[in-house]
């Protein structure tokens, strides 16, 4: 009868942690990942960010607007960036360069670069 108990004990020891294994390994895992048709624009944009080898702040998304702000660190000024979800983020950001590059050219120091509507537009400092 001790054997016996002994060899209930010892399986119980052994096959209960290789049982709770299996049943857990076998349960569905929850993964968030939220699906939006503005997805793939998100990440064309950090794509284009990073390829440009541009220093941003934080992206701030209003989607009621169609637009992504963020500040864009240059010169030790902080220009504010709008750009539109409804465009290429890979010609904006190549409009930004070329917007950059022709204030530094002009020697302006730029303010506001908006992207978003029909007619983009720049705005300098006034120095």
């Amino acid at each position: 009868m001790k054997r016996f108990n002994i060899f209930i004990l010892i399986s119980i020891i052994f096959f209960i942690p290789i049982i709770i294994g299996l049943i857990n390994s076998h349960q569905p895992q929850i993964v968030f990942e939220p699906k939006s048709d503005k997805n793939n624009f998100y990440q064309n944009l950090n794509l284009a960010i990073n390829t440009a080898k541009i220093s941003t702040s934080t992206l701030n998304v209003m989607d009621f607007n169609n637009q992504v702000e963020f500040y864009l660190s240059q010169d030790n000024q902080n220009i504010k960036i709008i750009l539109s979800d409804q465009k290429d983020p890979f010609g904006q950001i190549s409009s930004l360069q070329d917007i950059i590059k022709t204030a530094r050219i002009n020697h302006q120091s730029l303010k506001l670069v908006d992207l978003s509507p029909a007619h983009p537009y720049a705005t300098f400092k006034n120095n």
